[in-house]
Order: C-alpha cells, then sequence, then structure tokens
C-alpha cells in the first residue's frame, strides 16, 4: 500500500512539473478599469489649494533644548535630568499666507 501511494504521489509531483502554465500566456490588460480621480492642476506648488493658499517656507533659527544626566547619576535616586540650552540650529516652519504674522509664534 505504501509503494503504490509513493508511486501515485511521486506521479502527481511529476505531473505538476511537466504540464504548461498556461496563466503565462494570459494578455496583460492595458486599461485601468478604476474609476477614475479627477485631476486638479495646481500649477508648479502641488500643495496650493484654494482655502489657504500656497505655503511658504520660513526659517527661524533658535537654540535647542537638550538634557544631560550628570557623571554621577544613579538610576535609584530618580534625580531630575539637567537641562541645558545646546547649539544654534535651524528650523522649518510653514507660513500661512492669510495670517503671516504667526510665524514667529509657539
Amino acid at each position: 500500500m505504501r509503494s503504490i501511494l509513493g508511486l501515485l504521489t511521486l506521479t502527481l509531483g511529476m505531473w505538476t512539473l511537466v504540464t504548461p502554465s498556461y496563466a503565462a500566456d494570459y494578455a496583460v490588460p492595458t486599461q485601468r478599469t478604476a474609476a477614475r480621480i479627477p485631476y486638479i492642476d495646481r500649477g508648479p506648488n502641488p500643495y496650493c489649494g484654494p482655502r489657504c493658499g500656497c505655503p511658504t517656507v520660513a526659517q527661524v533659527r533658535h537654540r535647542s533644548l537638550q538634557q544631560a544626566y550628570p557623571a554621577t547619576f544613579d538610576p535609584r535616586t530618580r534625580d531630575e535630568p539637567h537641562y541645558y540650552y545646546g547649539p544654534v540650529r535651524t528650523y522649518v516652519r510653514y507660513v500661512n499666507p492669510l495670517d503671516p504674522e504667526r510665524v514667529l509664534t509657539y
């Protein structure tokens, strides 16, 4: 019985390798059938919109706030870290053209 089952398994395995694959012969559809999304031409800046206009970039420079633990830090005491001001960095902010004065507010 085992020899017949083994021979049948071997025959089916060889048959799957020998048969041609018909899926490779199918034609690839060239036209999409999904509903098309209306295209809105926004000009050179794709982030422009009718409600808030085109955002402009403003670069703000200020010192970064960093934290560090002292060299004698012991995690069992749960001390607060030491906060200090680091080097001056440049940050990017986006200006709303309807309210450009708010770019410097936090």
